[in-house]
């Protein structure tokens, strides 16, 4: 397929994304609305073609035969690309609505096939080699293992972990992802993971996500502050266990919500613990902007760090646990810290009158820079007209 002849000058692109539920918007539905909107900047609206579904409108009793194989959007796929003479079929998420049978859709219309690998799902199908209580695990990889059915492992139900499970040994038994030409990776830990997991390198591609870097820098900056889900794999009880032995002078505010909610503003009620639940991007970016510290506490291996980039962005370095991706993103005392778990007390206490927060400042500008909007974007279209050329 990748021996498709003369190509035209101007690159047609199709990007594809099976959205989730609008209440749980996250950074897959975040990175695929800015692409979509710079391709289109960059390249036109005639050249750039867009189709997604939403798990909003998600059909429970159909999607448990439809979750296999999908022909309704294989057949629509299809129809676009030839229609249109597609050159680039890139799909970001595809599951649970469009199935893998769109890498097949779009590689038998001659398109060539790219999908970004935003979590672990063709291995794992929580997506992220984390299993609560557990810890990181990556005990299904590459196996026909009962594992995440036992532990429901997808979206913490039994029945939904036996479809999820089933789907995915379908897909493997019939080869759905050989279709897949390339495969983005977002970091240099993920590109050696994808390897270790059995991909091969030819395949794989190391293309970040883009945020807007051109802010205004505040000179004023107090606090730190945590943004994401509260849920166990997101490290939030490491960091309130560490809060409550601080001195009251160390204040956290934490933005996001989630199952542990309540619990937590019951267990951790504290003057210099606040909670204040969900936030609009505008409003958490703003709280980011004025903290001293973003926390990222993460235990699980994230494919990215898009809240990481942007607090570095305001000039907000990162006080992150050396965990997977967040050494390619935090140099430790350079433009933030690297802490092991056990460690975090000790770097809090060491980073509140740092004498070369300054310096650490500047540092994290300079880091964002690296995955500005346009820069990211035109190196995507430069990778896509090297597909064209091979």
């Amino acid at each position: 397929m990748l021996g498709i002849g003369s190509r035209r000058n101007n690159l047609k692109v199709l990007i594809i994304h099976n959205k989730y539920k609008s209440v749980n918007i996250g950074g897959e539905d975040v990175v695929y609305k800015n692409e979509k909107k710079l391709l289109r900047k960059a390249l036109g609206d005639d050249n750039i073609f867009f189709y997604e579904v939403s798990n909003d409108n998600l059909n429970k009793l159909r999607l448990i035969y439809e979750i296999f194989f999908s022909y309704k959007h294989y057949k629509k796929i299809s129809e676009i690309i030839r229609i249109n003479n597609i050159d680039i079929a890139h799909i970001h998420n595809f599951y649970p609505i469009l199935t893998p049978g769109i890498f097949k859709a779009a590689s038998r219309s001659r398109a060539i096939v790219v999908h970004t690998l935003h979590n672990y799902r063709l291995w794992c199908i929580s997506g992220t080699f984390y299993r609560d209580g557990y810890g990181v695990c990556e005990l299904c990889a590459n196996k026909f293992s009962l594992k995440g059915i036992a532990n429901k492992c997808y979206r913490k139900s039994f029945s939904q972990s036996i479809l999820s499970q089933f789907s995915f040994w379908f897909y493997r038994v019939f080869k759905l992802f050989d279709s897949v030409d390339y495969f983005f990776v977002l970091t240099n830990f993920q590109k050696e993971k994808v390897l270790q997991l059995g991909i091969n390198e030819k395949r794989i591609i190391l293309k970040p996500n883009s945020v807007n870097t051109m802010h205004n820098i505040e000179s004023q900056k107090q606090g730190y502050i945590y943004v994401g889900r509260l849920e166990e794999s997101k490290g939030i009880f490491q960091v309130l266990d560490v809060w409550q032995n601080l001195d009251k002078k160390f204040v956290l505010t934490i933005v996001g919500v989630g199952d542990l909610e309540e619990s937590l503003r019951l267990k951790y009620n504290q003057t210099n613990i606040i909670f204040k639940g969900r936030c609009s991007k505008k409003d958490t970016l703003n709280r980011i902007s004025k903290s001293k510290y973003l926390i990222q506490s993460s235990l699980l291996y994230e494919t990215f760090g898009l809240t990481i980039i942007e607090a570095m962005s305001f000039g907000v370095p990162v006080i992150g646990f050396d965990i997977g991706t967040r050494s390619d993103f935090i140099y430790n005392k350079v433009n933030g810290f690297l802490s092991p778990i056990g460690n975090l007390k000790l770097t809090i206490e060491k980073s509140f009158e740092y004498d070369k927060y300054a310096s650490l400042s500047s540092n994290a500008i300079l880091k964002s820079k690296e995955f500005e909007n346009n820069y990211i974007i035109k190196k995507q279209i430069e990778i896509y007209r090297n597909f064209l050329k091979r």
